[in-house]
């Protein structure tokens, strides 16, 4: 048992002499990356020292000015033609009764406000 923990701990040594040499003698990262990609990236002395900035963004460009838009013509509510005094009038007339929007309706002429005059 103490022969197998020796042989365990020897091998152990051993394995860790073999790995850890060629990675701390690595300086930087561009040691494990292919040459071709190495060389795409930039080297400089930003790289480490300094930090790396946030990228500066340019100013939003000015909205486009709108089209004017057409407005609706304002609604002209022409005055009633017909007006009557009163719900006698109206049925004197023969237009009883009145609808809400009909030409002559008006509000003193609808008591219960239900939108028919002089029911």
């Amino acid at each position: 048992m103490k022969l197998r923990r020796l042989a365990f701990s020897v091998a152990g040594c051993a394995a860790i002499t073999l790995v850890a040499t060629p990675a701390a003698q690595a300086s930087t990262v561009f040691d494990f990356l292919p040459i071709e990609i190495a060389r795409m990236i930039p080297t400089g002395s930003a790289d480490a020292v300094q930090p790396f900035l946030p990228p500066v963004f340019a100013p939003p460009a000015p909205p486009a000015p709108q089209a004017p838009q057409n407005q609706p013509a304002p609604q002209n509510t022409p005055a009633p033609a017909r007006y009557y005094q009163n719900c006698t009038a109206v049925r004197n007339a023969g237009a009883a009764p009145l609808y809400r929007g009909q030409n002559g309706y008006a509000p003193h002429l609808d008591r219960d406000n239900d939108g028919i005059a002089c029911e």
